[in-house]
C-alpha cells in the first residue's frame, strides 16, 4: 500500500518535471548591424530583424532578453553555449552544418569600399590583395570569406564605426561592409569629410536566424513553427514593409523587397 502510494506521488509530480525540461533558457544575441539590428538612441535594440525577433517573441510568450554583442564574441557564445538564437548571419557552406536556419530575414552585399577621394581602382580580388591595409569586421562573415582565401592584409576591428574612422584616418586604404550598413553609421556620425565611395561587389548571402546544431530540438522546433505561422499570417512581410518605409522617410534610400525579406 505504501509503494503504491509513492508512486501515485512521483506519477503526480511527473509532468511538472517534463514541462520544465520542455521549455529551456534561451539566449537571444545580435549584433551591430543597421539596419538590421543596433543601439537606438533610448539605449533598447533596435532594428528591421528585431522587430522580426520580438513578433516571434510574443508568438511564443518568450521573455528572454535581447542582448548585443561584437560578432566574434558572439559566435563564440554559440560555439560554448547551446540554447542560443543568434541573429542576423549570413547562411555558408561553411556554417551550413554547425546551425539550424531558422528563418532567412534578409539579403547581404559584400561590398569593397575606398575613400571617396581616391584614384584607387579595383576590379579583382587580386587588386584588394595589393593593398597595405583593408578594415574588416572581427567574425563577420566577409573577414571570414577573405581569410579562408589567405589574405594577410586585413585589419579587424569589432564594428562598422571603427572602419570608417580607420578609412578616414588612411589608416586602411578600404573597408568590407554594405551601403545601407555605412549610410546607417554615417547618419550618426559627425565630422567626417564625406561618405566612401563603392569600389567593388564581391558576392551576396542570405541572412538568416539561427540556432547551433547541439540546441534543444524542441526549442528549435517551436522557434521554426512560430516563423511559419507568422509568414503565414503576413506579420513579417508587414514589419519589412514599415522598415522599406523607414528607411526612405531617414535615410532616402530605396530598399528592394522580396515579400518579408529585404535587400540590403
Amino acid at each position: 500500500m505504501l509503494l503504491r502510494c509513492c508512486l501515485i506521488f512521483l506519477l503526480t509530480l511527473w509532468p511538472f518535471g517534463h514541462s520544465a525540461a520542455e521549455a529551456p533558457a534561451l539566449r537571444i544575441i545580435t549584433v551591430e548591424e543597421p539596419p538590421a539590428s543596433f543601439m537606438g538612441p533610448g539605449g533598447q535594440v533596435d532594428g528591421f530583424v528585431v522587430d522580426m525577433v520580438k513578433a516571434l517573441q510574443r508568438q511564443l510568450k518568450d521573455q528572454s532578453p535581447l542582448e548585443l554583442m561584437p560578432e566574434g564574441r558572439a559566435m563564440l557564445t554559440a560555439q560554448q553555449e547551446n540554447n542560443v538564437l543568434l541573429f542576423s548571419f549570413s547562411r555558408t557552406a561553411e556554417r551550413e552544418s554547425l546551425y539550424h536556419w531558422i528563418l532567412p530575414v534578409l539579403q547581404k552585399r559584400w561590398q569593397i569600399y575606398v575613400p571617396a577621394q581616391s584614384q584607387q581602382e579595383l576590379h579583382s580580388l587580386a587588386d584588394l590583395r595589393k593593398l597595405s591595409a583593408v578594415g574588416v569586421v572581427r567574425g563577420d562573415v566577409r573577414e571570414s570569406y577573405l581569410v579562408q582565401l589567405g589574405f594577410t592584409n586585413l585589419v579587424a576591428v569589432t564594428g562598422h564605426q571603427q572602419n570608417l574612422q580607420m578609412l578616414h584616418s588612411g589608416r586602411v586604404q578600404a573597408i568590407v561592409a554594405d551601403s545601407l550598413e555605412l549610410a546607417y553609421v554615417l547618419h550618426k556620425q559627425t565630422g567626417l569629410q564625406a561618405a566612401p565611395k563603392l569600389a567593388m561587389t564581391l558576392r551576396s548571402s542570405n541572412v538568416y536566424l539561427i540556432m547551433p546544431k547541439a540546441a534543444d530540438l524542441q526549442l528549435v522546433q517551436r522557434w521554426q513553427q512560430a516563423a511559419k505561422i507568422l509568414q503565414q499570417r503576413g506579420e513579417l512581410e508587414q514589419i519589412a514593409v514599415q522598415w522599406q518605409q523607414r528607411i526612405q522617410q531617414e535615410m532616402q534610400i530605396t530598399v528592394p523587397r522580396d515579400g518579408h525579406i529585404l535587400q540590403f
